[in-house]
């Protein structure tokens, strides 16, 4: 065994040896601090390449999202452009109007009720009406049809028919409907 008082001499006679000693222990010394951290890096490495798969899934698929991303823009302004102002009380009824003449039925009653208040965080306002048509059969249904899938979003609540009289081919349609509206 060498003793430490030797251990001098011994670096200095061999001085090969010696080097290859000394980068032999950095080396051991730099292997087992990178095998310490081998899992550390494994899981880096993990969580790069899922990045890197995600980014290229994206740019694969990037103009069908910005294709989507008009058509939602676009669907948005189109609800936008539709909303009622419960303000404007006379474009409001035009509507219901523009719908009478369309449909050939007769509006017999035509109110626009108070609105409830907005639910917190609401961005539109429901603006309830009651509306009293009367025409034949046809009429009335075409006038319920139109409000029904006309522009405006609208939620009928309630509605009922019933015969002027037992006898006449006149029914009076009695609904009760809520447009969607800016708050």
């Amino acid at each position: 065994m060498i003793r430490p008082d030797q251990f001098f001499p011994l670096m200095r006679r061999h001085p090969f040896g010696a080097v290859c000693v000394v980068l032999s222990v950095v080396a051991a010394g730099v292997s087992w601090f990178l095998w310490q951290q081998v899992g550390e890096l494994e899981a880096a490495h993990y969580v790069r390449s899922k990045e890197v798969e995600s980014m290229l899934t994206t740019l694969v698929s990037g103009p069908l999202l910005r294709q989507e991303l008009s058509m939602v823009r676009g669907y948005t302004r189109r609800i936008e452009d539709h909303l009622v102002t419960e303000d404007n009380r006379s474009e409001n009824f035009s509507y219901f109007y523009a719908i009478e003449e369309q449909s050939k039925a007769r509006i017999t009653e035509l109110r626009q009720l108070s609105a409830p208040p907005p639910d917190g965080g609401a961005q539109y306002k429901r603006i309830p009406y009651s509306v009293k048509v009367s025409g034949t059969f046809p009429q009335v249904a075409a006038f319920l049809q139109a409000v029904e899938t006309g522009p405006r979003l609208s939620t009928i609540t309630a509605f009922s028919f019933r015969r002027q009289a037992p006898s006449s081919a006149l029914l009076t349609l009695d609904l009760s409907v809520v447009l969607l509206g800016k708050l």
